[in-house]
């Protein structure tokens, strides 16, 4: 497992390959890639469709199923509350982490400040590789007008295709970092995990580089308050 120093009182960690899913975990019931968050156990029986949850009961663990997608774990301090994320790019684009921010504001009081973030194993830029559909999508976010996308074009991945054709690279944890920033999260406060889950397939799920092989399986990346 990779456990997460973000704070005393707290336990966090993500799973991979080798873990085995023995420890009770609150998960939504089906990942839809929207914005939509949900309060458990309040909201639990409506968490369908749900890419985000929220608690404040200790000794309740939640979490969200990733296997290249970004996992974004937070922790509130001062009002005892968190937050477990899944950030795919379409979630990323409606801006899941403000939405689910915002929440913790109307639920909970928290400060954004006093937030403790981990962005955890992901598909990282170089593996991340996008048609100009979806790069349009992420040059026409708000969040992103002034600084820019963080992307790059390289040559595509698919030896089939001609080395001229260069493709987007879009990076994912640094978009969801920004919308850390802007939604009031204090940059120190905020660990972005090096690990590519494309890169590391061996070790954690990446849906991307398995393709067809597949089976559905999952990192679990959960948080809970002691």
């Amino acid at each position: 497992m990779l456990h997460y120093n973000i704070g005393e009182g707290v336990s966090a960690f993500s799973t991979n390959i080798s873990d085995e899913i023995d420890f009770p975990v609150i998960l939504p019931a089906h990942q839809a890639h929207t914005a939509f968050v949900r309060r458990v156990p309040q909201e639990i029986d409506d968490s369908t469709g749900i890419d985000a949850l929220i608690t404040n009961e200790h000794g309740l663990r939640i979490g969200v199923k990733t296997a290249d997608c970004v996992p974004i774990l937070l922790y509130d301090a001062g009002h005892q509350a968190i937050a477990a994320i899944h950030s795919g790019w379409k979630g990323t684009v409606q801006n899941i982490i403000s939405a689910t921010i915002t929440r913790m504001k109307e639920e909970f009081s928290t400060n954004p400040a006093d937030i403790c973030a981990v962005i955890g194993p992901c598909i990282h830029v170089d593996a991340f590789e996008v048609g100009d559909e979806v790069y349009e999508k992420f040059a026409a976010m708000e969040e992103l007008k002034s600084s820019g996308v963080p992307a790059k074009r390289m040559k595509p991945m698919s030896m089939s295709e001609q080395e001229s054709n260069l493709k987007w690279h879009i990076d994912l944890p640094a978009v969801c970092r920004i919308e850390l920033l802007l939604s009031g999260v204090n940059e120190d406060n905020i660990e972005v995990r090096p690990e590519c889950t494309w890169t590391l397939h061996d070790q954690f799920f990446s849906a991307r580089r398995l393709g067809k092989q597949f089976d559905r399986q999952r990192i679990i990346n959960t948080i809970k308050l002691q």
